[in-house]
């Protein structure tokens, strides 16, 4: 573990972000919106069903799909406001394809398109022209290298049909950690067992060494990263093509009390999700602070 001088990031609460139900997925969409699905109880249809909520501030539009089989972790919205919740994990039927792990939904919650983006995703998010960016861990990499199929890539982007628009080619990605699509001229992604951090933009592609840390999240601005895993945040500083960690980073509230909970990240907003409420900050309004320390 690093250890670094240690500052406090305090974050605001996310007025409308009460929970009703079992927590399912958190993501953020490219234009800032916050998104969280929960599974609740339809009382009028005697039925579980998912509830996806859009924040901005106090405003609050809330999304019913049906309920079924999938087990979904990860949720975005396509810039046309259509919604799409991917499972991490897809079956495969009984010819040896794999089945759907990508559905799509219109803002009333009927359910337009479903694919598959193969098995074994880490992170996915969607850029400001519709594409997919789907990451995938280990498990998915080496077991979808045997029959050459997408995940093998380790970052690939797909359009909203499902076919491939990008792959990776470049990166020997043994598991893609972390991802941050920022737009679609800069895509961010943390993998092993390089320990690097690489932004594709439409120039050359920027390829930064890292402290040897299972980073999961991080937010960006400027020459500034905000890394987190399970265990511990820190504030990174690019110098040349090496980030190094500067400060350790501690969560709190705006009155000073200790946050823990799941983070999710992108560009340079971080939400971080109790049992009952969101909290959220930018790393840009909040960096001279960090870099004075404690």
């Amino acid at each position: 573990m690093l250890t670094s001088p240690l500052a406090h990031f305090p974050l605001r609460r996310l007025t409308a972000s009460y929970r009703t139900g079992r927590p399912v997925a958190t993501g953020i969409t490219v234009d800032g919106h916050i998104l969280i699905v929960e599974e609740t109880i339809n009382e009028s249809r005697e039925k579980h069903v998912l509830s996806i909520h859009q924040l901005k501030d106090d405003w609050r539009k809330t999304t019913i799909v049906e309920r079924n089989d999938i087990d979904f972790s990860l949720v975005d919205r396509f810039p046309d406001g259509r919604l799409l919740l991917v499972a991490s994990r897809c079956d495969d039927d009984i010819d040896g394809t794999w089945l759907p792990n990508a559905f799509i939904y219109d803002p009333q919650g009927q359910l337009l398109n479903s694919f598959c983006l193969d098995d074994g995703i880490q992170n996915m998010q969607i850029d400001e022209q519709g594409w997919i960016w789907v990451s995938y861990f280990d498990e998915g990499i080496y077991a979808d290298a045997v029959t050459s199929s997408n995940g093998a890539f380790g970052l690939v982007a797909f359009d909203d049909t499902g076919e491939v628009q990008y792959k990776n080619r470049q990166y020997p990605i043994d598991d893609c950690y972390a991802l941050n699509v920022c737009s679609s001229t800069e895509v961010w992604f943390f993998y092993y067992s390089d320990y690097r951090f690489v932004r594709i933009d439409q120039e050359d592609d920027l390829v930064c060494e890292a402290p040897t840390i299972t980073f999961s999240q991080f937010a960006r601005y400027g020459d500034y990263l905000l890394a987190t895993n399970t265990e511990e945040a820190k504030l990174l500083e690019r110098s040349g093509t090496l980030f190094k960690s500067i400060r350790s980073i501690r969560f709190m509230t705006e009155q000073g009390i200790s946050l823990s909970g799941d983070l999710t990240m992108r560009d340079d907003l971080i939400v971080l999700a109790t049992a009952e409420h969101l909290y959220v900050g930018r790393l840009g309004q909040r960096l001279d602070t960090l870099l004075m320390g404690e």
